[in-house]
């Protein structure tokens, strides 16, 4: 038995869990696009119109989670504290770079199953906005610690999801996503170190 285990903390997945995990998703995603006939990489353009779309893209994101922490909202209270104990457990002593490539691959495998799998598989069958309804619930369901981090995810998935609908490029949302992420977690682990 660990320190850790014994002190009654929960256990931290080793790095290469939470490596393996998120590329898991990717390789799930292309998987799935391969079996229902999705071009994954077809709906991805690599252009400076792309990368500055990403950036002001993750602007609204990162205004929406500073103006949520900052409320006095006990249920927001109450997620940011969640947030941050997961953020020190699982990232406090990581080798240099480990967040930027876990929010590069939660950007990229995330993005790939559930815009370019889910949103862009059903929009045929059920139409664009049902395709992003559905994607947007289930991106939801997937971060559902709480039920307020449902209601936000979904809210992020549905924000991500008009993205894609309106650029047709998935690439964007992919680094909206990596962005944003990479940006959260550099905040929390920031904050333990100062607190």
């Amino acid at each position: 038995m660990t320190d850790q285990e014994s002190a009654g903390q929960p256990r931290r997945p080793s790095f290469t869990t939470m490596f393996a995990i998120q590329l898991g998703l990717a390789v799930l995603a292309v998987m799935l696009g391969w079996v229902f006939g999705l071009d994954l990489f077809g709906r991805i353009e690599f252009t400076l119109a792309a990368l500055n779309w990403s950036v002001l893209g993750t602007l609204p994101l990162l205004l929406a989670g500073w103006w949520l922490f900052r409320s006095s909202w006990a249920w927001m209270r109450e997620l940011k504290r969640l947030v941050q104990e997961m953020v020190t457990l699982l990232f406090r002593d990581a080798p240099p770079g480990t967040v930027f490539l876990v929010a590069l691959l939660a950007g990229v495998g995330e993005e790939l199953l559930f815009r370019g799998v889910v949103q862009g598989g059903l929009s045929g069958l059920i139409g664009p906005w049902g395709a992003l309804l559905a994607a947007s619930l289930l991106f939801g369901a997937m971060h559902a610690l709480t039920r307020a981090y449902f209601v936000v995810a979904t809210i992020m998935g549905l924000y991500l999801g008009l993205i894609y609908l309106w650029t047709g490029n998935l690439l964007i949302p992919i680094l909206i996503h990596f962005l944003y992420d990479w940006v959260v977690l550099r905040y929390y682990l920031s904050a333990d170190r100062a607190g």
